[in-house]
């Protein structure tokens, strides 16, 4: 099984969506606090080459871009397990 081909499979599930870009701050990231997903076809935005932070919980599966995390520097999410902090 290829990177991509784990990738893909990653990605089945739920890709954290890019936000809409925040208000000016005085500080370069702003973190992400409970992200909204979409299905990996919509996520039109990822290459093969890109890369991904994934999650798998149980039958919970999400990936989190690393072009998403760069920008914000810190996503809080929810787990089935509960409360949980991505960072790049």
């Amino acid at each position: 099984m290829t990177f991509t081909s784990v990738l893909l499979v990653l990605l089945r599930v739920y890709v954290i969506a890019p936000a809409a870009a925040p208000p000016q701050k005085p500080l370069p990231y702003v973190a992400m606090h409970h992200p909204v997903f979409i299905s990996a076809a919509a996520a039109t935005f990822l290459h093969d080459e890109d890369r991904v932070i994934g999650l798998e919980v149980g039958k919970s599966v999400k990936a989190y871009p690393a072009a998403i995390l760069a920008q914000h520097g810190l996503v809080e999410d929810e787990s089935p397990d509960g409360p949980i902090a991505i960072t790049w």
